[in-house]
């Protein structure tokens, strides 16, 4: 049930007149409607009572507009658009897995760059540091699964207006790096095992459409590339389907969510968004549980178990030139095990590129 008020906190040098006036109400009205709710103590006279804290104000009046917060400046109306900057942007990323009664933990951090807008698209390079595996994980066959990914760095990519992810940029580039890591893998790991692996995985590098939905299945850029750069509406809040890669096996799963705006910049200067809501996918638990990508098990009476499951995220980003400075996310199916994925991501540098993409992309200088 929503509250017939809003509260206002006072501050030291808040009177009953200078709060009206910023109210555009009567010094009466405020009173008025404050004593309607509040109890003997509260009651407001000629002036506030020596130790009254909060105010109740209409809700047709944000207090945010009385703590004097500037508002989000969209692009015209309540659309939130990507701009350009010329940050270099480190982050370190926390990512927790949980599948089959297990947990998986990956630390490690992402650089990401802003290049320049191509056509109606942007363009970015996504640069993977310090990965810190799960020793849960250790093995022959990791460790060069684990080297393998290094082809794919710097990652180039096109995002599109909304944030979302489109399409690998210079994709010649990475088939260009793999010949010489393929040579230093082999000379590391010997076995007929590795080597069919690595053939298996060169089919996907050359083929630029398996390599997207290869690399697109990625938690971090499908929470960093979200669709987060849109019209808010006058309410500030959208509901929408909202796809993600909890399973890498399979399409990804379903959600339908509510997405809300702070139409206010918080006192730190970000811009705050959240993201809520519940599995609304047509498969089953049976299908899930045998990997498909499309519902099969619904038509039978003794095997349509629907599933249940919640998302939720939270973006904090830079008022002035919106790119995120703290992402956090969490997305699951309840399935006989939970699948269940958290990610968190924060700005941990913020640095400034010297020269152009086409001088050095690597010079860089602290920002002051």
């Amino acid at each position: 049930m929503k509250s017939k008020y809003n509260i206002y906190k006072l501050k030291e040098n808040d009177t009953l007149i200078n709060v009206a006036k910023r109210l555009e109400k009567t010094p009466q009205e405020v009173a008025h409607f404050h004593n309607v709710f509040a109890n003997q103590e509260s009651l407001i006279g000629v002036t506030f009572p020596k130790d009254l804290q909060e105010l109740y104000i209409p809700r047709s009046i944000n207090e945010k507009e009385l703590e004097h917060l500037p508002k989000v400046k969209f692009n015209g109306g309540t659309k939130l658009g990507i701009k350009s900057f010329k940050n270099v942007l480190l982050y370190q990323v926390k990512n927790q897995v949980f599948s089959q009664k297990k947990i998986y933990k990956y630390n490690y951090q992402i650089e990401v760059k802003y290049i320049k807008k191509v056509k109606e698209n942007y363009w970015f390079e996504v640069n993977k540091l310090n990965k810190v595996k799960d020793n849960k994980l250790d093995g022959n066959l990791y460790n060069v699964i684990e080297k393998t990914e290094e082809v794919f760095y710097p990652l180039q990519l096109l995002i599109s207006e909304e944030g979302n992810l489109i399409e690998i940029y210079k994709h010649e580039e990475i088939v260009e790096r793999w010949p010489k890591l393929k040579t230093s893998i082999l000379e590391e790991f010997e076995g007929i095992v590795i080597e069919n692996y690595l053939l298996y995985y060169e089919k996907n590098i050359f083929d630029k459409e398996k390599l997207q939905t290869l690399l697109f299945k990625d938690v971090f850029l499908n929470t960093y590339f979200s669709q987060v750069y849109i019209d808010y509406s006058s309410q500030y809040n959208v509901k929408r389907p909202l796809y993600f890669p909890l399973i890498s096996r399979i399409k990804d799963v379903e959600y339908e969510v509510e997405q809300k705006i702070d139409p206010y910049v918080s006192k730190e200067k970000q811009i705050h968004i959240e993201i809520n809501g519940h599995v609304n996918d047509k498969r089953v638990k049976l299908d899930f549980e045998s990997n498909l990508d499309m519902p099969f098990f619904s038509r039978f009476e003794n095997s349509n178990e629907k599933v249940e499951g919640k998302f939720k995220a939270k973006f904090n980003l830079n008022s002035n030139k919106f790119f995120i400075e703290k992402a956090e996310l969490t997305s699951e199916l309840e399935l006989d095990s939970i699948q269940k994925n958290e990610i968190s991501i924060e700005l941990i540098s913020n640095s400034l590129v010297t020269k152009t993409p086409k001088e050095s992309l690597n010079t860089i200088v602290n920002k002051t």
